[in-house]
C-alpha cells in the first residue's frame, strides 16, 4: 500500500508550508522531513563541519569505508558466497 503524497508539506526546519515537489522523495514513496533547500543547506553544514576537523573527516572516511567493506561482502554472499 502506498501513502498519497499531499500537494503541500511543512518543513520543521525551516517552517514554511511549500509544495510537494520542494521536498525529495523517500524510497518508499513519502515525501523527505526537510524541503529540500534545508536538506541541501543541512548537508553543505555538515560537509564544512568534517572537513574543518581532521580527526572528524578521518573518523567519517573509516566509517565509509567500513560501510564499503560490509556492502561488497553482502553483494558476494547474494551472488552465492565464496568457497571458505
Amino acid at each position: 500500500m502506498t501513502a498519497a503524497i499531499p500537494s503541500h508539506k511543512r518543513c520543521p526546519r525551516c517552517r514554511e508550508s511549500k509544495p510537494a515537489g520542494a521536498f525529495y522523495q523517500r524510497r518508499n514513496g513519502r515525501l523527505s522531513a526537510w524541503c529540500q533547500e534545508c536538506t541541501r543547506r543541512a548537508s553543505s553544514e555538515a560537509s564544512r563541519r568534517r572537513h574543518a576537523n581532521a580527526a572528524e573527516l578521518e573518523r567519517v572516511r573509516a566509517v565509509d569505508r567500513a560501510r564499503q567493506r560490509r556492502h561488497r561482502w553482502l553483494r558476494r554472499q547474494a551472488k552465492g558466497g565464496e568457497a571458505a
